[in-house]
């Protein structure tokens, strides 16, 4: 399967994944414009990660459209190094790091902040409620978390104290909310 890089530097451009790979769901090439499009005031210079990246698509996007660099996070070690690879044959492997880790570790080790954060978790991971809490810690003062998630998932807006939910967009079955921090 091949996934395309839908504008800038890269744009027209393909990531491959893995032989076979069915394991997973990357994000939909819709989804990824329409996200891309809301975020490209902040995206150029700008500090990523990509959560439970699965692909990379998203951080190659970021990438392609001006971000200085991203960090992948994704704990199947295989896609992690196909991310590495298709950072590689891209010509962008200097702007990538890729961790082979848990989101737990992950958050656990962190000790960097970001300007946007891509959190795209298996629609069937059962999450700690603290979990989209703790990535918003890691924002820049004016950062942006996207939360991708299953239509049915309950809206948790209210257990995220320090987090502001500022817009919503629904694909399908597919959502994706926008946080930023609460200004106090």
């Amino acid at each position: 399967m091949r996934l395309r890089i839908i504008a800038g530097e890269l744009g027209g451009r393909y990531i491959t994944l893995k032989e076979g790979e069915t394991a997973f769901r990357p994000t939909q090439e819709r989804v990824r414009q329409s996200v891309a499009e809301i975020l490209k005031h902040i995206t150029k210079g700008s500090i990523v990660a990509d959560i439970c990246a699965g692909s990379g698509a998203f951080g190659f996007e970021m990438i392609s459209r001006g971000a200085d660099t991203v960090d992948f996070i994704e704990k199947d070690r295989q896609r992690a190094k196909k991310i590495s690879e298709n950072a590689e044959i891209l010509g962008c492997a200097h702007k990538c790091t890729v961790y082979p880790r848990d989101i737990l570790f992950f958050l656990k080790a962190s000790i960097r902040r970001y300007d946007i954060i891509y959190f795209d978790p298996p629609y069937d991971m059962s999450l700690s409620d603290s979990i989209v809490s703790d990535l918003g810690g890691l924002l820049t003062e004016d950062g942006i978390l996207i939360f991708e998630h299953r239509r049915d998932t309950i809206n948790r807006e209210n257990l995220y104290s320090h987090l502001k939910l500022y817009d919503s967009r629904v694909y399908g079955e597919t959502v994706t909310d926008f946080f930023e921090t609460k200004k106090s």
